[in-house]
């Protein structure tokens, strides 16, 4: 299988790893497990645990929570599962609490517990589960809520629906014995943080009904599962199992590279195509695999083509597995003509497309020129399955189930099927371009062998910068660790928030001053009405107080709470304070996609969902909305109603909207700061001081990002190539924000006098910004943005706008940092989290860190990791000359002959990168 697919005319192959079969190691059952307990696990063919799991359940058993941080189909449900059933039998009244980030995954391992405990078990069902979520109906919450000893749901459900009715949850919670957070990893950055806040106030209601629930949590594979644990739990006492004992079997990891196919200007075969390519010859093995894609839109790509070459279909245009065409033996003679505003001829771009197609293109080539076999296009459409977001419930779980049958055999996916759903056994997983992680890819790659089988991971790079690299250093994906998950539970931002929540849930006490309690010791033997996980008790009384002075709780002096000076918080209003807090930013309606068929009985048939920020790019008035293999035009878009009318359509190509993102500063408050306390003196008297060629103009205010679709292209299928295009005229989407801005000092502009060099410079230090703010900031690298404008605000703290970056960088964006270079950095939320503002505040030591990071990086010549991707390494721009100079103004030689081009500009990109920094630092007070 491996010779097959590198011997592939369109893939270059780059390295191939392999790791040997390794034998499981047993455990027993321990003591106290009950026989019946047992008997259930020997059902679904368990019946000895592993030793990692053998020691997860001690711990448990000796009152310590539990962090399973082991590699994916390591068994790490059953230590969860065990107890949870263990202490049903012991009690009637105990229950549990399972949390997971998705319903979907909600869904699945209640599926797995009532399995373990149905009718044909031991337990007969004695032991009740079932789901919280949106999609219950209320009949079914009324009935988990009163009877159920586990319940399922996640956070956001938590935060809104449970939490602030605890009373009517006063049975469930006072024998609440477990609490299990699945995926842990995926609470990070500022929805971790969210998360931490939302069970700092479950341990609240928790303890004033009476009860303090053990907690179990499993991830996977990251740098520091404790700390991110302790962080999202507040909690110290964890017994951490990071290896796994139970068996694997050999694995085989390919990394190939599209083949360059013009050596003149390096460009490389679609990878998309390629990664086609790679599933052809392992459906034509029958290994079952799941290939994962980055985007929606290659999902649906990926699905329409390989149903096409299963079904045998060789078309340039539309495509025969369309909803009654699968028999037609007639070539299709052309597209369907569009209404004209000027009678019968066509103007515009639909008359460039009219007079541009042949009738050849879309017609069936002679070796096809028979009808196509239904019968082949039938079991295309069963064993080729598109999986991704906006799918609806229904339409998920039934290609789930087909995975868990064998029924499908390729299923594309986004990053949907990546959490630890059972999707049964895969022999294979693909991976089109590099995850953008390391600790993705591996989570991904774990998808396949959970039988114990065999397993191939296949990962058909792109041509994105950091794909290349990956191409040029894999030990860049091999020999790293895993990246670090953080959450930062005191961000004043989101902590303030969930403290008017929970007083609103629960009064808060707090005694005075002079008698509070001191120490993590003492905080761990606080009353659930004064105190917050790790939060010094000083601490939270000021953000009651300062609660309290805005109006948003009452304050009332408490002389009893030991001594003057003690107060109770309680809640204002009879409105929810839950319902305005978002745990994954502002939530707006989806727009439903809505088939448009009048007369007919799916008229109003809801195909799909859509987010609401993702509408304009996919639901615009003449887009082609793709929906597992079949085509939709959007007819009508009705924003307010956030829906879109759509109708079946025979198509030749797709439609791809352009985007445009830009941010710029408003009441900007410039805090320009020197190394030296005063200005340089002017050489005349009577002129005003010259500004210190050192000084880095900097400030902090609020930022205005817009998000225009201005139009869209329309592709053709397979060849990708741009047939037409259409204007788009749409609401854009608005974000106000928080920001911070870096202007370069003079000086160092002077030094990078090329605007080559300078634009690199500027584009580098805001990657190294801005990655460098998330590790401080214990956030998500997506939380914040960053920008590069020519120039800081002007004197009213507005600037001009600026392109904010994202991949390679446009030409705009490039001579905009050539000028004048200004890095913004904005938090990625409505109204901001202060993560930008933090970073500022922080000075001359963020800096320090920045430049710590950046030398730290292993490479020493420029990676993705430390100058970014957004770097225009031009081999023939001002780095690709005979001569550069370094920062300590030694002469490089860099004939081509001996370093390749690219790799000279990223190591001199890094050297601008470092000595840009140390001007920063340089022009900060510490």
């Amino acid at each position: 299988m491996l010779a097959s697919i590198t011997e592939l005319d369109e893939v270059e192959l780059v390295t191939v790893r392999r790791t040997a079969a390794r034998a499981g190691v047993m455990g027993e059952w321990p003591a106290w497990v009950d026989a019946r307990v047992r008997d259930c696990f020997a059902t679904i063919g368990v019946d000895r645990p592993y030793a990692h799991q053998q020691r997860g359940l001690d711990a448990l058993h000796a009152g310590r929570d539990l962090v399973l941080a082991t590699a994916t189909a390591s068994g790490k449900s059953l230590c969860y599962q065990a107890p949870v059933v263990q202490a049903a039998l012991e009690d009637p009244g105990a229950r549990a609490l399972f949390l997971f980030p998705t319903k979907a995954l909600a869904r699945d391992q209640i599926e797995a517990m009532r399995a373990l405990v149905g009718p044909e078990t031991p337990l007969r069902e004695c032991v009740g589960a079932g789901t919280y979520d949106g999609d219950t109906p209320p009949d079914q919450r009324r009935a988990a809520r009163a009877r159920a000893h586990v319940i399922a749901t996640n956070p956001d459900m938590l935060h809104r629906a449970v939490l602030p009715h605890h009373d009517r949850w006063a049975a469930f919670l006072a024998g609440l014995r477990y609490v299990v957070i699945d995926e842990l990893h995926s609470y990070r950055g500022v929805f971790g943080s969210h998360v931490a806040n939302v069970l700092r106030r479950l341990w609240r209601v928790c303890a004033f009904h009476g009860s303090r629930p053990q907690l179990i949590t499993c991830s996977a594979t990251i740098a520091n599962p404790r700390e991110l644990a302790e962080s999202l739990s507040a909690r110290r006492d964890f017994e951490v199992i990071e290896h796994s004992s139970a068996p694997v079997g050999p694995r085989t990891f390919v990394v190939v590279n599209p083949k360059v196919v013009d050596p003149l200007t390096g460009v490389r075969r679609d990878y998309l195509k390629c990664t086609r390519a790679v599933l052809a010859r392992l459906r034509a093995a029958d290994v079952t695999t799941l290939a994962f894609c980055r985007t929606r839109k290659a999902v649906e790509l990926l699905t329409r083509y390989l149903r096409e070459d299963e079904a045998g279909v060789a078309e340039r245009g539309r495509s025969p597995l369309a909803t009654g065409s699968a028999a037609s033996s007639s070539p299709v003679k052309g597209p369907v003509p569009r209404p004209s505003p000027l009678g019968g001829r066509a103007v515009g771009p639909w008359a460039r497309m009219q007079q541009s197609s042949s009738r050849d293109q879309f017609q069936r080539p002679p070796e096809l020129a028979g009808p196509v076999d239904p019968g082949a296009v039938d079991r295309a459409r069963r064993s080729i399955r598109g999986y991704r977001g906006g799918y609806l419930p229904e339409h998920r779980r039934e290609i789930e189930a087909a995975l868990r049958r064998g029924e499908a055999k390729v299923v594309a996916s986004t990053n949907a099927l990546e959490l630890g759903m059972d999707i049964g056994g895969l022999d294979a997983v693909v991976l089109a371009g590099y995850p953008g992680t390391r600790a993705a890819t591996w989570q991904r790659a774990g998808r396949a062998g959970r039988r114990l089988e065999s397993a191939l991971t296949v990962m058909i790079l792109s041509s994105r910068p950091l794909d290349q690299f990956v191409a040029a250093a894999p030990e860049f994906l091999f020999s790293e660790p895993p990246e670090h998950a953080r959450v930062d539970a005191l961000n004043p931002e989101i902590l303030v928030p969930h403290l008017r929540c929970a007083a609103y849930e629960l009064p808060f006490a707090c005694a005075s001053s002079s008698s509070a309690p001191a120490g993590a010791d003492a905080r761990d033997e606080q009353a659930w009405w004064s105190s917050w996980g790790e939060l010094d008790h000083t601490e939270l009384c000021g953000a009651l107080d300062y609660l309290a002075e805005r109006g948003a709780l009452l304050r009332e002096d408490d002389a009893s709470l030991t001594g003057p000076g003690g107060a109770r918080y309680y809640a204002i209003g009879s409105a929810y304070p839950a319902d305005s807090v978002d745990l994954r930013g502002s939530i707006e309606e989806n727009f439903t996609v809505v088939e448009d068929l009048p007369g007919r009985a799916e008229h109003g048939r809801i195909l799909a969902e859509v987010d609401f920020e993702d509408g304009p790019l996919y639901l615009h008035p003449g887009a082609i909305y793709p929906l597992e293999g079949k085509t939709y035009e959007v007819r009508r878009l009705d924003w307010d109603e956030r829906k879109a009318y759509v109708r079946e359509a025979a198509v030749s190509y797709y439609t791809e909207a352009v985007c445009k993102l830009r941010v710029r500063m408003l009441e900007g408050r410039e805090g320009v700061s020197t190394s030296e306390p005063s200005p340089q003196p002017s050489p005349e008297p009577g002129l005003e001081p010259s500004r210190d060629p050192r000084a880095v103009p900097s400030g902090t205010g609020y930022a205005h990002v817009v998000r225009a679709v201005p139009g869209f292209k329309k592709l053709r299928f397979r060849t990708h190539e741009n047939v037409g295009f259409g204007p788009i005229k749409l609401p854009n989407l608005e974000l106000h924000t928080v920001a911070a801005y870096w202007g370069f000092p003079d000086c160092l502009l002077a030094w990078l006098g090329d605007p080559y060099r300078r634009s690199n410079a500027a584009l580098a230090a805001a990657h190294a910004i801005h990655h460098v703010a998330a590790m401080v900031l214990m956030c998500e690298v997506g939380d914040l943005r960053h920008a590069v404008a020519s120039g800081p605000p002007g004197p009213e703290g507005v600037a001009a706008w600026a392109p904010v970056g994202s991949g390679k960088p446009s030409a705009e964006a490039s001579l905009i940092a050539g000028g004048r270079p200004t890095v913004y950095l904005y938090d990625d939320l409505p109204g901001g989290a202060g993560l930008a503002t933090r970073a500022h505040s922080l000075g001359r030591p963020f800096f320090e860190q920045v430049l710590a990071v950046v030398r730290g990086c292993g490479c020493a010549h420029g990676c993705p990791t430390c100058i970014g991707t957004e770097l225009a390494l031009d081999p023939l721009g001002s780095v690709g000359g005979a001569q550069l100079l370094d920062p300590s103004g030694v002469v490089a030689e860099a004939s081509g002959t001996e370093l390749d081009p690219q790799a000279v500009a990223r190591r001199h990109a890094r050297a601008d990168l470092i000595a840009t920094i140390e001007a920063l630092i340089d022009g900060c007070v510490a």
